[in-house]
């Protein structure tokens, strides 16, 4: 006799409940998206700046230009926090399960037979910090994947592990 919810896990491809084992990103992941929103903090800031003088009010534009850069630099810090503790994610036997979204939370599972290929991904900034982006893709472009943050020493394996497991599931 087979124990209960075997058939849906059998079904998902997967063993366990999908919450178990997540992991979080790469604390890097939070300085890079830090680093990021501070620069475009800085070119508001300057558009600010700028607008102040063109305008001959520069104690006007300098004050507004201050405020901005202060509650900015709080809010950049305080919501990226938010949005580093709530990414998760796990490597299945059968499918990759993402948890993410600080306001809407999305949970997804992408079974490995739908995916047709994956990618790495990593900017200059990515690059710097020893980080990668991967990406799986799927018939529908609706059901892409990206998680982001990946250690770039580790994200080969990761991809290779995952290709191993493409094409194992059931494909209809």
């Amino acid at each position: 006799m087979t124990e209960p919810g075997a058939d849906a896990q059998a079904d998902r491809g997967d063993h366990g409940d999908p919450a178990e084992e997540l992991v979080p990103l790469e604390r890097r992941v939070l300085s890079l998206w830090r680093l990021r929103a501070a620069i475009g903090l800085a070119v508001w800031v300057a558009l600010v700046l700028a607008a102040g003088v063109g305008v001959g009010r520069v104690l006007v534009g300098s004050t507004t230009a201050l405020v901005l850069a202060v509650v900015g630099g709080l809010v950049v810090r305080w919501w990226t926090s938010l949005v580093w503790r709530a990414w998760q994610f796990r490597v299945g036997d059968g499918a990759l399960h993402l948890r993410h979204g600080v306001l809407t939370r999305r949970e997804s599972t992408i079974p490995y037979h739908r995916v047709q290929h994956i990618d790495l991904e990593a900017g200059p900034l990515e690059r710097r910090m020893g980080l990668t982006s991967l990406i799986l893709r799927t018939a529908s472009a609706s059901s892409d994947s990206t998680v982001p943050g990946i250690d770039a020493a580790e994200a080969e394996a990761l991809r290779a592990r995952i290709l191993a497991l493409v094409g194992t599931g059931d494909a209809v």
